[in-house]
């Protein structure tokens, strides 16, 4: 009988173990997910409050607020690498991440911007002249790019060295990383589309696309290894 409480009382201590370890990973992912949206919460406010005089003022202003979203990413990646690690203290982790690695993902984002915008204003003298087949080129050249950019956080927060040599470890791996970029920019874009139905997807999303590029990241990095 004795036996049987004990095991009982084992029992519930893990099944109360396990559920507070869930509920406090997913708060640890609400908040990190919600400081990733507060420092980029001047891109919201420009959505909805302002409207440009025309397109070419909108990629501008777009390219400019958008300076902030590779070094923001990149903490939040850094945050759930730590949290994968074992630690429990997101906020301050998304904060370090952000300090460490906001010089390489700012220049590293700016390059990506100017690119991606002169792309852009190149594909609007296509579009208006109906050069659609040259405009669609340049469309997907630019989504291209963007997944390119993407692709380097996980070398800026896991890699060491400058920012020339991350560029050339992001090479060497670079069709692998964009299969990562590629997984996590679908979450993301998801989350944002089904945000306007069900919010929660909001909450949850950024986060849930740095998991899943931090995953693919290890992934490459066994392979890498295994390989050698």
């Amino acid at each position: 009988m004795k036996h049987d409480r004990r095991n009982k009382t084992t029992n519930e201590e893990l099944a109360s173990s396990s559920v507070k370890k869930a509920v406090d990973g997913v708060y640890d992912l609400i908040m990190v997910n919600a400081l990733f949206i507060l420092f980029n919460l001047h891109i919201l406010l420009f959505l909805l409050f302002i409207s440009p005089n025309n397109i070419v003022q909108y990629y501008l202003y777009m390219a400019l607020l958008s300076l902030n979203l590779l070094p923001s990413y990149s903490a939040l990646l850094y945050a759930v690498k730590r949290k994968r690690e074992g630690s429990t203290e997101v906020m301050s982790n998304f904060i370090k991440g952000y300090k460490e690695n906001v010089r390489k993902s700012f220049i590293m984002g700016l390059i990506g911007a100017v690119l991606i915008t002169f792309t852009l204003y190149n594909a609007l003298f296509f579009y208006v002249t109906e050069m659609k087949f040259l405009y669609s080129a340049l469309q997907l050249l630019t989504f291209f790019m963007a997944f390119a950019v993407l692709a380097t956080a996980p070398a800026i927060v896991y890699e060491k060295g400058s920012l020339k040599e991350i560029i050339i470890k992001t090479k060497k791996s670079f069709f692998k990383l964009l299969l990562g970029a590629a997984a996590a920019a679908l979450i993301i874009l998801l989350s944002i589309y089904l945000g306007r139905i069900v919010i929660v997807t909001l909450i949850f999303g950024f986060a849930l696309a740095a998991m899943a590029q931090d995953a693919l990241y290890m992934k490459i990095i066994g392979q890498d290894k295994k390989k050698k």
